[in-house]
């Protein structure tokens, strides 16, 4: 046996590839790039959301609205919904109605009315046509 001690975990590298090697300043990097995960976002603005199934004439309305009161959509999605979100769970309105359900009652409610004035006009021009005179002498001299 001897004395000497032997490392056995000691591996011989090539001077250009020895960490430790006079000249060598960088440990030579990987070809591909890590990665971390999300990457940092660019602006402080927070992430964007999607609110399915609101129909495109909603879409519209609601960013005339916003553009017409100088808001953007966020600022008028959080003043006006909430406004009126919370005026709903405290007095129980119910909410506005949509447009198509105006419209439609609306319609219904003329066309009712033009019936019933055109029903009331039909009878007064019947009347008028079994009362007529049937004759000249009828109508510039009256029935005998």
């Amino acid at each position: 046996m001897s004395d000497q001690k032997t490392d056995t975990h000691v591996i011989d590298l090539p001077p250009e590839l020895d960490p430790q090697a006079e000249g060598q300043t960088e440990t030579p990097k990987s070809p591909t790039p890590s990665k971390v995960g999300r990457p940092a976002r660019q602006s402080p603005e927070p992430a964007k959301w999607t609110v399915r199934g609101i129909e495109p004439e909603t879409r519209r309305v609601i960013e005339k609205a916003a553009e017409r009161t100088g808001k953007t959509l966020g600022q008028f999605f959080n003043d006006e919904l909430r406004e009126a979100s919370t005026c709903i769970l405290k007095k129980g309105n119910q909410p506005p109605a949509r447009l198509e359900d105006l419209v439609g009652d609306l319609v219904e409610k003329l066309t009712l009315e033009l019936r019933a004035s055109q029903a009331t006009e039909l009878q007064s021009i019947r009347e008028a046509i079994e009362n007529r005179p049937a004759t000249l002498r009828e109508w510039l001299f009256g029935k005998k």
